[in-house]
């Protein structure tokens, strides 16, 4: 098993062909974990993952040769967790220090997409609990989502990328660099749109968030 303190968790996913250089470049030096149906990239890749994670009731049939290749965590269908949230804790479990969460935005399905969303606030709680300082996040070709609360976030794109701030509670207090429109100068609310639709003059924006948690998205161009 790699030493890395990276982890990049494959979310059952089609993984389409065009988004595959995409995901390779995110995995170099990471720990790669396919949960249940997000082994596909691998096979699209003919690579294996480190570890593979789930109930697999989505994932295709795999050859003992390939299972052979891998650590195998398997888990009853009937469970009180989704294998997402299983395999996210897993990376907690083994000390990420940097979580990247793949496919997480691209299911139909709205409570498989709200789900997957609220995972990070199990980041926000472990970090709370334990005073730690993982980054963990939702990434797609087209989309990057975090969840911050008391915490600092830089994030990378090109002029012109979309960047939206969504309170989640009463009273955070936002600051940022690197956008076209200045920080609100009062703190926001559930239901604000004031933090909504602002824009990278640059390829950096680093942003604070005082108080309770705030999803931040980024549509790219």
């Amino acid at each position: 098993m790699k030493e890395s303190k990276q982890y990049r968790l494959f979310l059952n996913s089609e993984y389409n062909r065009t988004d595959l250089l995409f995901y390779s470049r995110r995995i170099k030096e990471a720990v790669t974990v396919a949960v249940d149906g997000g082994v596909r990239f691998f096979l699209k890749k003919k690579i294996y993952p480190d570890i593979i994670i789930g109930d697999f009731d989505s994932s295709p049939r795999l050859s003992a040769r390939f299972l052979s290749k891998v650590e195998v965590l398997k888990f009853p269908a009937a469970k009180d967790k989704t294998d997402s949230q299983l395999a996210l804790e897993l990376a907690l479990f083994r000390q990420a220090e940097e979580i990247e969460i793949f496919a997480g935005l691209a299911r139909s399905e709205i409570d498989h997409t709200l789900g997957n969303i609220f995972l990070l606030e199990l980041v926000n709680k472990f970090n709370r609990d334990f005073k730690k300082q993982v980054k963990a996040r939702l990434i797609d070709p087209r989309t990057e989502l975090a969840m911050l609360e008391n915490n600092s976030g830089e994030f990378d794109g090109l002029k012109g990328d979309i960047l939206s701030i969504v309170p989640l509670s009463a009273n955070p207090m936002i600051d940022f660099t690197g956008l076209k429109y200045p920080p609100p100068a009062r703190s926001l609310r559930i239901g604000d749109s004031l933090s909504l639709r602002n824009q990278f003059i640059g390829k950096k924006v680093s942003l604070k968030v005082v108080g309770k948690a705030i999803i931040v998205v980024i549509h790219k161009k």
